[in-house]
């Protein structure tokens, strides 16, 4: 278990360190500091189009040396000190050697173990749901419950709620240390429902700050299913006190830490190349700073708010192979899909996410993002059924299989990623009494899952 004394040495690093402010860390250390690795590891324009899918491993092993060398050279902004956390080389690489392969959590027949794994590996990796996106507080149980009810959805993190007893949750409030319990008991009524009562938790989903954690972690975690803390920085390589709050609650209360933010294509860190290399820093970073469990560190390609295009479906190979080749660590990457329930796109766009991570080696996920998160109540139960069985038979395919099927979904909704359908919403797609799909939607998800096995994909 983590150490509450490594995490306030951690904290003093933040008061102690080197002064930088924001805007210098955003114009001029973190660009430049890209550039210059990107140049001496020979990564420029390494971006191949036709290979949504790296087949290059010592490609990827370059990409995971230029990852490491950025976070030792720059390593962690904190905005709230406006200095930087810095770490030796050999700090960095211990905090890695000493992170969890594994970790088995819940109880009874939903108790599971997240195995790291390596490339072209044959354990299915393990898809949690859904994330956290708004819903009606009188929608939160139909449809948690729905979407439990397939045991291929291992882990529960969402969704969220907007509103407490019909009142808004304003941020930074007392109300969102409220939310927090109204959500712990909606968390488990939906379990119960669905006759899912051991299942893991990641917590709290409903609160942006660190209210909710401090004030609803105690309850959602026990000495036998310790829950999952979510924990997202400001923005990639930057870390914040809102972090290190939430951290002290998980480890106090005997919970894992989940920790890690997005790296932007078309952000600070310039484009695909870029963003690998400051995502593959940022998973380093997590497990020295936070004593991370599992790294949170997703990619987005920001032209799109999508990470389903072919750099962000390249970002996020590349990334996953270079940790997987490298090191024993678990990560997890969100897929951002932007098309909405009830359409081919988010299906189309969601087995290509979780076809190009899980054959890199990736051992988590948690989704789908359905129609980008945008709207309140887009979510349904089918697509994330649909996760679960697409991203454990990604464990059957090749890297070179893998890479010919998702050319073939790019061509079924590349046209419309900046465009994406926006779907229907729960009400409009679910039956909420019998938590089944409407026959429109029915019939899109076995039309989409018999074109992939036509294709070659095992389910």
């Amino acid at each position: 278990m983590a150490s509450l004394e490594k995490l306030a040495l951690m904290l003093q690093r933040a008061k102690d360190g080197k002064p930088c402010t924001l805007r210098e860390w955003e114009i001029v250390v973190l660009p430049q500091s890209v550039k210059k690795i990107l140049k001496k590891f020979d990564l420029e324009q390494t971006f191949n189009k036709d290979e949504p899918v790296n087949q290059d491993m010592e490609l990827a092993d370059r990409f995971f040396q230029a990852g490491l060398e950025l976070a030792t050279e720059i390593g962690l902004m904190c905005p709230d000190t406006e200095s930087t956390i810095q770490l030796s080389r050999e700090e960095i690489l211990e905090g890695v050697e000493a992170a969890p392969d594994h970790l088995t959590l819940g109880e009874g027949n939903d108790r599971i173990t997240i195995h790291a794994r390596r490339i072209e590996d044959p354990i299915p990796p393990v898809l949690g749901g859904p994330l956290a996106i708004q819903v009606s507080e009188e929608l939160y149980v139909p449809i948690a419950a729905g979407i439990l009810k397939s045991r291929k959805v291992r882990v529960q993190q969402g969704p969220s709620i907007d509103r407490v007893f019909d009142l808004p949750v304003y941020s930074g409030t007392p109300f969102e240390t409220i939310v927090a319990f109204r959500e712990n008991r909606l968390r488990e009524e939906a379990q119960w429902r669905a006759g899912r009562p051991g299942i893991p938790n990641i917590t709290i989903a409903s609160s942006t700050t660190e209210f909710g954690n401090l004030g609803g972690f105690a309850g959602s975690t026990r000495p036998d299913n310790p829950a999952i803390a979510v924990i997202l920085h400001p923005a990639e390589l930057k870390i914040c006190y809102a972090s290190f709050h939430k951290a002290a609650a998980a480890i106090g209360y005997g919970g894992y830490i989940f920790s890690g933010t997005n790296s932007m294509i078309g952000g600070y860190t310039g484009g695909a190349e870029g963003a690998t290399v400051g995502n593959i820093a940022t998973v380093l970073l997590q497990f020295p700073v936070m004593q991370a469990d599992m790294s949170n560190s997703s990619l987005y390609d920001v032209r799109m708010d999508s990470v389903c295009g072919r750099h962000g479906l390249w970002a996020l190979s590349m990334a996953n192979q270079a940790i997987s080749n490298n090191t024993h660590l678990l990560d997890h990457k969100v897929i951002n899909q932007s098309a909405g329930p009830c359409t081919e796109e988010i299906l189309y766009t969601t087995a290509a996410g979780l076809i190009a991570s899980g054959v890199s080696g990736m051992e988590f996920n948690l989704g789908p993002r359905s129609a980008g998160g945008r709207f309140k109540n887009y979510l349904s139960p089918l697509e994330h059924w649909f996760s679960g069985e697409v991203f454990e038979a990604s464990a059957k395919l090749s890297l070179s299989q893998a890479n010919e099927l998702i050319l073939y979904l790019l061509s079924k909704y590349e046209d419309t990623l900046k465009d994406p359908p926006k779907g229907q919403s729960f009400t409009e797609c679910f039956d909420i009494k019998t938590l089944t799909p409407t026959k429109e939607w029915q019939k899109i998800y076995d039309r989409v899952k018999d074109d992939l096995t036509a294709h070659g994909m095992e389910f």
